[in-house]
């Protein structure tokens, strides 16, 4: 599998033709994206199995999406059925890649706990019950050692885990390779174009501001979808078009684009 290696206006380009894309049919990629998010709130608000079943359906709604982007790109016709193709192609693997998600999330939060000791409960405990965010920052500065270093590894695993699953779900939904395989290609593309990564994610922020001035959420509604249509042209820029027929060979390469 090749993984590109891009240069950093790259990320300002994964935002515009993000918005480009979207913009080929603005209803349906909006109205898309709040579904998938309302999809899997709705989940989560279920008892017991809640959490759970919200994890798994992630995967599958980010696939579902990805395949709408796919068709606007190639000027297909688009559909709102279009959004549960990851219900019907490589199911078993995206759940399998919400399990993993929700297994890096535990284990983040087991290594914090266990670094932090008796200060980060009780830091938990502050931060449940915390009305003032200004107070709750307070009381993160002014927690000994232990604490800060808790922090500060919880962090970086969800980094890291973040890094390792964005692309994953894209990669086998269209490539059809194992769940493994592309956690591994994910993470590793991300770190190879971590410049235009680092730009792209700036910009977003800066967008996310600005957005967050509009009345009534407004600006929310348009960030979402824009996110996620960026996040695919990233994809189709980092990963070449892969043939699911050619599975049996796949092998992790690497190659620059200059």
């Amino acid at each position: 599998m090749e993984i590109r290696k891009l240069e950093a206006a790259r990320g300002w380009t994964w935002v515009k033709q993000g918005f480009q894309l979207l913009m080929r049919n603005p209803l349906l990629s909006i109205s898309s994206a709040i579904l998938c998010l309302l999809s899997v709130f709705v989940a989560l608000m279920l008892p017991l199995i809640g959490p759970l079943l919200a994890v798994a359906l992630m995967p599958i709604m980010l696939a579902g999406y990805m395949n709408i982007c796919r068709a606007l790109e190639e000027n297909e016709k688009v559909a709102p059925a279009m959004l549960l193709a990851g219900f019907k192609k490589h199911t078993s693997s995206l759940v399998a890649l919400g399990a993993f998600l929700m297994l890096g999330m535990l284990f983040a939060s087991t290594v914090m706990v266990t670094v932090g000791g008796e200060s980060f409960a009780a830091l938990m405990e502050q931060m449940h019950s915390a009305e003032d965010s200004q107070k709750l920052m307070q009381a993160i500065a002014g927690g000994d050692s232990r604490v800060s270093l808790a922090v500060l590894i919880g962090l970086t695993l969800m980094l890291a885990l973040v890094v390792a699953w964005q692309y994953a779900p894209i990669l086998v939904f269209f490539s059809g390779i194992s769940p493994w395989l592309a956690l591994k290609a994910s993470f590793a593309g991300t770190l190879r174009n971590i410049i235009p990564y680092t730009v792209y994610s700036l910009i977003m922020q800066v967008l996310t501001m600005l957005l967050g001035i509009l009345p009534f959420g407004i600006g929310m509604l348009l960030l979402l979808p824009l996110g996620l249509t960026s996040l695919y042209v990233s994809y189709r820029n980092i990963f070449p078009w892969l043939d699911e027929t050619n599975q049996a060979a796949i092998k992790v390469e690497t190659e620059t684009v200059q």
